[in-house]
């Protein structure tokens, strides 16, 4: 039939990191709209990063966010 399509068992094996994915994004997002200052870039390129998966925003936990003491 269509064997493009994933299966039920497939489609449950990427759940968890679909959510994860997600769950990082929202959190880079909230974060990045806070911020009073970032370690590299600005506020738009981090915006545009973010949006890219999966890697954008991990690039922007290691790169972007600024440490707080």
């Amino acid at each position: 039939m269509h064997k493009h399509l994933p299966t039920k068992r497939q489609k449950q094996r990427l759940a968890p990191g679909v959510a994860f994915e997600i769950t990082g994004l929202f959190i880079a997002l909230k974060d990045i709209i806070t911020a009073k200052k970032f370690r590299h870039g600005s506020r738009g390129l981090w915006l545009a990063l973010v949006f890219i998966q999966p890697i954008g925003p991990w690039l922007y936990f290691w790169l972007g966010q600024a440490k707080t003491d």
